[in-house]
């Protein structure tokens, strides 16, 4: 019996059982494998060693993290999807589940966090009842950031620029540092009152009609993408899809771009999903367990590092009070954010 850690869901009623594009796709290896497996869901990646989730346990002991690194233990424990593929199919398979999870996600990710009317009205309100209170404050805005950093890694925000707006930032170059300067409640105030703004022409949309043309045409009139019986990549696939397909948000964009374009890709999603049954759920972590993980990361995180030469008591006094910074900062927009979202009102009795 396998038990998989996996983030939870705030779309069980739509038959989804994780928010996490990677955990539903190794949920749906799992079931399209039929093998036997339980799911745990939990709170905190601090679950794994790695702080990496999915992650799988066999007979009480942690296996592997991470969607490759699980898929390939389950390939050895006799589970592969994929056993019905030359080399060749084994190679497209391996570049089509890379382009799904490197331009795909980005979509997925603005959609959810970046389009602010989605956040505010849908994602936010759904993922804090999931994770209960007090977890329910602030994982969703941990979330929303973490989205943000990878997408501005990569370019992404959630502006719309000209190329003249490109430029002058290109040649300014202090645009991202006035940004850092100003305070964080400022900001969410700042997306609060643009929340209904229509970001439907964003080019991330284009980058992931891209990524859908290729899937779509790989896919053709097949009931999978190799042939009669589903393989690993059509298990991504519907880990990525489902989560656009089958949530409704407020701005629709990417979901009606998949269903009106690619009526092939939602069949295959419908397929899937008619062959997905609800898990049987092991051990659901507590709050307060997810607390002590997330503290103890948080603490390690911020205590000073050991001296290792003459001269780092200096460095590590430094960090540490660049460390009691942040925490008071963070503490202070922790119940700003809580003044302006009103969360602990009451509805006016009627």
């Amino acid at each position: 019996m396998y038990f998989l850690y996996s983030w939870g869901s705030p779309f069980q009623e739509k038959g989804l059982y994780s928010f996490d594009p990677a955990c539903a796709s190794v949920q749906a290896y799992l079931q399209l494998c039929k093998a036997e497996w339980k799911l745990c869901p939990v709170s905190s990646a601090g679950i794994s060693p790695n702080n990496c989730l999915p992650a799988i346990t066999y007979k009480n002991t942690h296996i592997e993290s991470g969607v490759w690194s699980i898929v390939q233990f389950l390939k050895k424990e006799g589970h592969d999807l994929d056993a019905g593929l030359d080399e060749e199919q084994l190679s497209q398979s391996t570049a089509y589940i890379s382009l799904v999870q490197d331009s795909l996600v980005d979509s997925l990710l603005f959609s959810w966090y970046l389009v602010s009317e989605n956040f505010a009205d849908a994602i936010r309100p759904r993922l804090a009842k999931m994770f209960k209170f007090p977890l329910g404050l602030f994982i969703p805005t941990q979330l929303k950031d973490h989205a943000e950093e990878r997408l501005r890694f990569r370019g992404i925000t959630s502006e719309i620029e000209s190329s003249d707006d490109k430029q002058e930032a290109q040649e300014g170059g202090n645009l991202q540092a006035l940004k850092n300067k100003i305070p964080r409640i400022y900001l969410l105030a700042k997306e609060g009152f643009r929340r209904h703004a229509d970001k439907s022409s964003h080019p991330v949309y284009k980058h992931a009609a891209k990524c859908l043309d290729l899937l779509s045409t790989k896919l053709g009139s097949k009931q999978y993408f190799f042939g009669d019986a589903p393989a690993m990549l059509d298990a991504v696939v519907y880990g990525y899809l489902s989560l656009v397909i089958y949530p409704d948000l407020p701005q629709s964009t990417l979901k009606e771009m998949v269903t009106k374009s690619y009526p092939n890709l939602v069949a295959l999603c419908d397929r899937i999903r008619e062959r997905i049954e609800e898990p049987t759920v092991a051990v659901e972590q507590s709050w307060p367990s997810s607390v002590y993980s997330m503290a103890k990361q948080c603490v390690a995180s911020y205590m000073p590092q050991p001296k290792t030469k003459q001269g780092d008591d200096e460095s590590n006094g430094s960090r540490l009070s660049e460390n009691t910074r942040s925490i008071a900062c963070a503490l202070f927009v922790f119940v700003g954010y809580i003044v302006y979202n009103d969360v602990f009102s009451h509805p006016a009795s009627t």
